[in-house]
């Protein structure tokens, strides 16, 4: 009794038999999985498998068609806006501002849940953005517009607005697209920390299996059509499970990952 009562204290989000389509065809289709306190799950699999639709289930953005999310326990589609925006944080794959906003000004829209939209920002709202700047490496860039800055650092400011949110579950899609190595290295590092030392849990998407290879605690693999796979990444990066998943030969797939350090299992 006592470990399953643990269990469900660790457990943040789970999904039932989760299903969505668009019209033409269900995208999603009976998806069981589930994100805990701690955890680093990468989403894996090809283009038009459903990874960033799923990102916009797991956040409110989208309705499923069928299933269950379910957070902490309680059905997603039961809490407010307000709710979601103070447990449930999300980076896009891409941000556009409207105006020239600077680095402190964009973290502190992270606490919009907490302040509202029309009142000032309290001392707790001010100390909130200050521990994003400064867990993120970005305090020292607080007064420059975010506009002028690298898309690695912009990447880090928006975290940073994440974080500012004081959520539990953290959703990044596509977070070191177009980003060189010295920040892919500092965003998985971070998000690696994220997870380890503050226990939120962390839910990325990405294309990148050798960098799910090194950095995942678990990984979800979204095939079309169905079939989709949940687990460690001992057990799911194996040639002959990607090949299948990608439409691969076994061998292509052992020559593209195999290098050094892809932590790709050859073997079947």
């Amino acid at each position: 009794m006592e470990k399953l009562k643990g269990a469900r204290m660790r457990t943040l989000l789970k999904t039932e038999g989760l299903s969505f389509s668009y019209g033409s065809g269900p995208l999603i289709k009976d998806l069981s999985f589930e994100i805990s306190k701690g955890d680093l799950l990468w989403v894996l699999g090809p283009n038009g498998a459903g990874k960033s639709t799923l990102i916009k289930l797991l956040t409110g953005y989208l309705k499923p068609a069928s299933g269950a999310i379910k957070f902490e326990g309680r059905e997603l589609g039961l809490a407010s806006v307000n709710e979601l925006a103070r447990t449930l944080a999300y980076v896009p794959s891409e941000i556009h501002l409207p105006y020239e906003f600077s680095v402190l000004e964009t973290v502190l829209l992270g606490r919009a849940a907490h302040a509202g939209w029309w009142r000032d920002y309290s001392g707790q709202d001010r100390a909130a953005a200050a521990l994003a700047l400064e867990e993120t490496g970005m305090s020292a860039f607080s007064a420059r517009p975010v506009n002028s800055l690298s898309s690695g650092e912009r990447q880090l400011v928006f975290i940073a607005q994440a974080l500012a949110q004081s959520p539990k579950l953290l959703f990044l899609d596509e977070p070191t697209s177009h980003l060189d190595v010295k920040y892919t290295a500092e965003i998985l590092s971070l998000l690696k920390k994220l997870a380890v030392e503050k226990r939120l849990g962390v839910c990325l998407v990405s294309h990148d299996i050798s960098l799910a290879a090194a950095s995942a605690s678990r990984l979800l693999i979204l095939k079309k059509g169905g079939g989709n796979l949940f687990g460690a990444p001992a057990d799911l990066l194996k040639s002959s499970i990607l090949a299948g998943v990608y439409g691969l030969k076994e061998e292509s797939v052992r020559l593209f990952l195999g290098g050094a350090g892809t932590g790709v299992n050859s073997t079947r």
